[in-house]
């Protein structure tokens, strides 16, 4: 009970610093986590068109993540040093596995027909993953 009790005084003394590290630790996991969006969506629709490719870079990221954590930071922070930067560069590696894989596997489960009724109806590649692949795809990129 009294270890509660410290916990609370703790937090009602140095709330503006709690909220700042919370606020600070969360735009770094959000910033890790939107970099490996900004890369691996498009490089997972990429695998998706060109399948050979597929195989490499999916165990390409499947090395990154069998690296432990902490072997990750010491390395990244040997080249990098200490700082924000090293956290975020490590969060985008661990990320990018789950975002890749979840691309190609949406992107590749799209049913061919629907496919052929995009090319049917005078659509461009693009207005075809746009307005059909992406669209179906999406609840599968974002099941991780």
């Amino acid at each position: 009970m009294e270890t509660l009790k410290g916990m609370i005084e703790y937090y009602i003394q140095n709330d503006s610093y709690v909220w700042e590290q919370f606020c600070r630790h969360f735009l770094m996991s959000a910033y890790g986590v939107l970099f490996a969006a900004i890369v691996a969506i498009p490089l997972g629709i990429f695998i998706a068109r060109h399948r050979r490719l597929s195989a490499w870079v999916i165990s390409l990221a499947n090395i990154i993540q069998t690296i432990p954590s902490l072997a990750m930071l010491s390395i990244l922070m040997l080249v990098m040093g200490l700082g924000t930067n090293t956290v975020v560069l490590s969060l985008f590696l661990y990320s990018l596995l789950p975002i890749l894989k979840n691309t190609y596997t949406g992107i590749v489960g799209v049913d061919q027909f629907l496919l052929e009724s995009g090319k049917a109806m005078g659509m461009t590649k693009f207005q075809i993953l746009r307005m059909v692949e992406l669209p179906l795809a999406l609840s599968v990129i974002m099941a991780d």
